[in-house]
């Protein structure tokens, strides 16, 4: 138990109160009671400050060591709220001066994506310009005619071994600033690179329609390739562009020519058939003509000797007729022999035909071609058999000992105005059929008849049946 506690009578606060409230109630006994008291709790407090005197300044001490604590404490609160505020201040000046730069960033890119989509659509329009006039200017006009395709296949290596050395030589290119080989021959390696991988993915799609635009799309990626490594100082010279242009010209010159020479094994083995068709017509005919003579001079033997036994005018005159009708119909068949003969000894006789298909092909478009059947109409009818839906109409059929001749001409006078340019073995013409009349009245002396107007009888009932 702790006997230094002291009552609460002799307590400062206490006393306090005493006086406070006698002073303030006016009542004499507090204030007499109190002053005692007070005088005593006065020695008490004495007494015990006397008694413990090192814990009232160690608390005193640790009072104000507290208090100055409390005071930093307060002072580094007041500085940390002084910089968040300043943070919080620096960080909104910060975001508006990011959104402010981000707004004129943003403002400066577009100003230049529409300053470069313009500069690319004027390049673009000068390459398609300039494309153009390359694609005229490099247009081959060698004549291929009078070689095969494995000779065309020959100049094609010899353009690529010409690319080849122009690359070793070190004139491909053209470097107008440099500062090292190893430089300069990577840039060389890489500007040949894309233009020549960009050529040959070019030259390995082409076909014959599209010539023209594969030599302005060479053309157009040379252009690009030296606008990019511009910046590079490095650039393609023309004579490379020109080689890779000459190599495109020989693919399609070597495509056309194999077109050609496909088309022309096609027309050997079409002649070839044609040739036995004849042989065997002729044969036909030969034996035709031997049966038929064979039978006419039996029967014209049985006459005369009908003829020898004969008593009677009458009856002899009966047999001379029928043995005359025999002699002119051996005098046919001698014709119809010789002009068989002929025909088979005589391999450019035949016949030169004039046909059209409105049903197929439309007005004035005509097929000239020639055959050397004796029965000319059995290759019409093959003509329009199942290759085309109308049947042929015949505007001429002229018999010439040099048929050839009289085709080629006719060919040759209209060849502007092929159909095909490119299969001339397809023979069709648009021409007015009074041209066609006319060159054949000048290159044949024998009267020949021309039929103007089309029949097309199952083309017109066709569109009689759609109305």
């Amino acid at each position: 138990m702790n006997t230094d506690k002291k009552p609460f009578y002799y307590n400062r606060i206490f006393l306090n109160f005493l006086f406070i409230f006698g002073g303030l109630t006016l009542i004499p006994p507090f204030i007499i009671l109190g002053v005692p008291i007070l005088i005593l709790a006065f020695v008490l407090n004495k007494k015990s400050n006397a008694k413990y005197p090192q814990y009232s300044i160690k608390n005193i001490e640790e009072f104000e060591e507290k208090n100055k604590l409390l005071g930093d404490i307060e002072q580094i609160k007041k500085q940390k709220e002084n910089t968040v505020e300043e943070a919080n201040k620096l960080k909104e000046q910060t975001e508006k001066e990011h959104e402010e730069l981000i707004e004129k960033t943003e403002k400066e890119y577009e100003h230049l994506k529409e300053s470069k989509i313009k500069e690319i659509e004027n390049l673009e329009k000068i390459i398609d310009d300039y494309s153009k006039e390359l694609t005229v200017k490099y247009v081959d006009t060698k004549d291929y005619s009078d070689i095969t395709s494995a000779q065309i296949k020959n100049e094609i290596s010899l353009v690529n071994l010409k690319i080849k050395e122009l690359i070793k030589s070190g004139k491909a290119v053209r470097i107008s600033y440099s500062d090292s080989n190893k430089r300069d021959n990577n840039l060389t390696k890489q500007i040949l690179k894309n233009f020549t991988s960009d050529a040959n993915i070019i030259l390995n799609k082409l076909t014959l329609s599209n010539v023209d635009s594969s030599r302005a799309r060479i053309i157009r990626a040379f252009e690009l390739t030296n606008k990019i490594f511009a910046e590079d100082y490095i650039q393609i010279k023309k004579e490379y562009l020109n080689l890779k242009l000459e190599e495109l010209n020989l693919y399609h010159q070597y495509n056309l020519k194999l077109e050609q020479e496909k088309e022309q094994q096609k027309a050997i083995r079409e002649q070839m058939v044609e040739e036995e068709k004849v042989r065997r017509e002729i044969e036909r005919e030969k034996r035709k003509i031997e049966k038929e003579e064979i039978q006419f001079r039996n029967e014209q033997n049985k006459l005369m000797l009908y003829l020898n036994k004969a008593k009677d005018d009458i009856e002899k005159k009966l047999y001379l007729d029928k043995i005359k009708d025999l002699e002119e119909k051996l005098k046919q068949l001698e014709a119809d022999k010789k002009n068989v003969f002929d025909r088979e000894t005589n391999t450019r006789a035949g016949f030169v035909y004039v046909i059209s298909n409105i049903g197929s092909f439309g007005e004035d478009i005509y097929k000239i071609g020639m055959t050397r059947r004796l029965e000319p109409m059995d290759r019409i009818k093959e003509l329009g058999s199942a290759s085309v839906p109308f049947e042929f109409d015949v505007h001429a059929m002229i018999f010439s000992d040099d048929a050839p001749s009289l085709e080629t001409t006719l060919h040759q006078k209209f060849r502007d105005r092929e159909v095909n340019k490119v299969n001339q073995r397809k023979e069709f013409f648009k021409v007015p059929l009074s041209e066609i009349e006319q060159v054949v009245k000048e290159n044949y002396n024998a009267t020949v008849e021309f039929t103007e107007i089309a029949k097309a009888e199952q083309y017109r009932q066709t569109l009689a049946m759609t109305k």
